[in-house]
């Protein structure tokens, strides 16, 4: 059995193992995206210290209340109504969004290796969040990247299907995306839903940056569904507390879907995976029935991307996202650069190659990039911005800056 690949995080660590921070500085963290924007949603959390709750098992597919809480968001954010209540459009609660990548493509490959011979393919985004490639990997299934540098252009999705033999198990679209924040338009999301159900693959939409949009707001593509009165083949949709409210602890989330997709999902998961504890289900209905704490997380995100702005806007082939938390900045040597603002600067960014892979053509699109996430509340953000300009400009040609014209 081969190994499972290496997760970006690990591969930090072992970059900076016996680096230490620079003497005389607070070290801050920009590797990860985890929202430290302000205070905690100001909903009742006092479920999770209830013993009650944590001495029962939890209940299969969710709370009724659970249930009806993703319904009335769904029909907030993306005007969704018909397709639930008419049956064409499933739910089922997920443990985190990380869990559900890796069961949905798993039983998707499956379903390919039913089908036909051969090794399946998965079509996915390149740079990507990890547990794409890992969870293709672990199912037996063969990656295939696309890189877009336009939002959109349907063309490179179109093109690695190609190249996976017209066939594939799953394609996989993130919009926002992650790590770049660019947005998918409509029509473009359409136009890619056709080319997935062409190739007979189960459409995978990851959306749980949704609600983190700087400007215009990312399309669904529940949205979508529900104007077109269908879908163009299977498909599922992802969803998280993580990004959305900041709380990546309670690990929960949902998919939906056509039925067959989010019953395979949910008839794998009750079995065999791990379901929501009832304290948990109690704490993600307020979550998702509140939308003035995302407002106000967003708020602080745009202050800290006008802080970007400001601080980072001159220099070169620097880039404002369309979404998200992160940005990813042009460096040179992304390893050299990340080693050197630790221990010379005590900031820890991400190398952009550790969340790409090698394309058809031979290049990692990550290299030569940090990932750098705009989590803090805004004085340490300034802080740390304030630092990381002053540490490229002192790198010099090493890192391929130069004064800022």
């Amino acid at each position: 059995m081969s190994s499972p690949p290496r997760s970006a995080f690990a591969r930090l660590r072992a970059l900076l193992h016996g680096v230490p921070p620079a003497a005389g500085l607070d070290a801050v963290e920009l590797h990860l995206g985890e929202s430290r924007l302000g205070p905690p949603p100001a909903i009742d959390f006092t479920p999770l210290a209830s013993a009650e709750g944590w001495t029962r098992y939890p209940r299969l597919g969710g709370s009724a209340e659970l249930r009806a809480a993703y319904g009335q968001w769904l029909g907030r954010r993306f005007g969704v109504r018909h397709s639930l209540s008419d049956g064409t459009l499933a739910l089922e609660p997920t443990p985190g969004t990380k869990q559900a990548v890796a069961v949905t493509l798993s039983l998707a490959v499956a379903d390919a290796r039913r089908a036909r011979t051969g090794v399946p393919a998965v079509v996915m985004p390149n740079p990507f969040y990890p547990t794409y490639r890992g969870g293709a990997e672990a199912a037996g299934a063969r990656p295939v990247f696309y890189t877009s540098y336009d939002a959109g252009d349907a063309g490179p999705v179109e093109a690695a299907v190609r190249a996976a033999g017209g066939r594939a198990a799953a394609v996989i679209v993130c919009n926002p995306g992650n790590p770049r924040g660019e947005i998918m338009p409509a029509d473009t999301l359409r136009a890619v839903a056709r080319i997935a159900a062409r190739a007979g693959a189960l459409l995978v939409v990851d959306e749980c940056y949704t609600d983190l949009s700087l400007g215009r707001a990312a399309p669904g593509y529940l949205s979508l569904v529900e104007e077109d009165g269908g879908a163009a083949g299977p498909f599922v949709v992802l969803h998280s507390l993580s990004k959305r409210s900041g709380t990546p602890g309670l690990r929960s989330g949902f998919l939906a879907g056509d039925p067959r997709t989010v019953g395979a999902y949910a008839g794998h998961n009750r079995l065999c995976g791990v379901s929501c504890a009832l304290p948990v289900d109690a704490v993600s209905t307020a979550l998702w029935s509140d939308d003035t704490h995302v407002a106000r997380a967003r708020a602080a995100l745009a202050k800290n991307w006008e802080l970007a702005d400001e601080t980072l806007g001159d220099l070169p082939r620097y880039r404002r996202a369309e979404a998200g938390f992160f940005l990813w900045l042009p460096v040179g040597d992304d390893e050299e650069t990340t080693r050197r603002l630790w221990s010379s600067h005590a900031l820890m960014v991400m190398p952009g190659r550790y969340l790409a892979a090698e394309g058809p053509e031979g290049v990692n699109p990550g290299l030569g990039h940090v990932r750098i996430a705009l989590v803090h509340d805004a004085v340490l953000m300034r802080t740390a911005l304030t630092r990381l300009r002053k540490a490229l400009l002192s790198f010099g040609a090493t890192c391929e800056w130069g004064e800022p014209a």
